[in-house]
């Protein structure tokens, strides 16, 4: 199953957004912007999605982070304005969404299609590898 990590500041819209993001077919965790750090030090996903309740730096960092780790998960970052929003010019963020539940949805499930079709292609590699070594 694909898996979103969540971060953000405010417990009780992680809840919420969190029941949203379900809705695309993927296991949710969330996690306050330290303890998505730590996460990421220990465990992998498909979607890392950044709440507008973060910091800028929080932001910079968690992005940072994933580039660093698993450079193959996605990021998507939640605006609640989009006008306002610069951080995406320097390709820290692969998209940005609205909040709202039907459009959240939507570029997740882009999203993550991209990543499903990424990670077959390399299960596919990695099978041809074999199989050649075998041969």
């Amino acid at each position: 199953m694909l898996r979103i990590l969540l971060a953000g500041s405010d417990s009780r819209l992680l809840a919420t957004r969190a029941a949203v993001l379900s809705k695309a077919g993927a296991a949710v965790v969330f996690h306050n912007a330290i303890e998505t750090l730590e996460v990421l030090d220990q465990d992998r996903f498909d979607l890392v999605v950044l709440c507008h309740s973060l910091t800028e730096l929080e932001m910079a960092m968690i992005a940072d982070k994933v580039h660093q780790r698993i450079p193959e998960t996605k990021i998507l970052m939640v605006m609640s304005d989009l006008d306002r929003y610069e951080f995406h010019s320097d390709r820290k963020v692969d998209a940005v969404s609205l909040p709202e539940p039907a459009k959240l949805i939507a570029r997740v499930k882009e999203l993550l299609q991209v990543t499903s079709y990424a990670s077959a292609a390399k299960r596919c590699d990695g099978v041809d590898s074999a199989r050649l070594a075998l041969d």
